[in-house]
């Protein structure tokens, strides 16, 4: 993973901006980079301590009029990196689910902490063991 740039984009990015999360693992570094019209903006930043990769689905990054009844359908997955026990380092979204987990697997793999599944069934969340 020399120097292996990991670029998680966002569902919630619209036509005018683009929001992308780059990690470079190897440095422990992050960058919330943000693009308007082709323009980008955003500084490297130390990855803090962290104490969880959180999966779950906001059902208002797609649809903000959407009704909760249609959650399931109309929901993306979100990873976060958590630290100081509640901020977020919103990474990657998408409607793939296999997409995220993989991610949350490599990065749980990496920084050898859990991953606290709240997008399988968000009543009941779980703990995945980092391998």
């Amino acid at each position: 993973m020399k120097d292996e740039i990991i670029i998680g984009k966002r569902e919630s990015s619209n036509f005018l901006m683009k929001t992308e999360t780059l990690l470079n693992l190897e440095k422990g570094l992050y960058k919330i980079f943000e693009k308007s019209f082709g323009f980008g903006s955003g500084e490297w930043k130390k990855i803090p301590k962290l104490d969880y990769i959180l999966l779950f689905r906001p059902l208002y990054v797609k649809c903000e009029g959407c009704s909760v009844d249609n959650f399931e359908k109309d929901s993306v997955y979100q990873l976060s990196l958590v630290y100081n026990k509640n901020q977020k380092i919103i990474v990657h979204e998408t409607d793939k689910k296999d997409e995220v987990f993989n991610l949350a697997e490599k990065l749980s793999s990496f920084f050898k902490i859990k991953v606290r599944d709240s997008a399988s069934d968000r009543r009941n969340p779980k703990w995945i063991l980092a391998s």
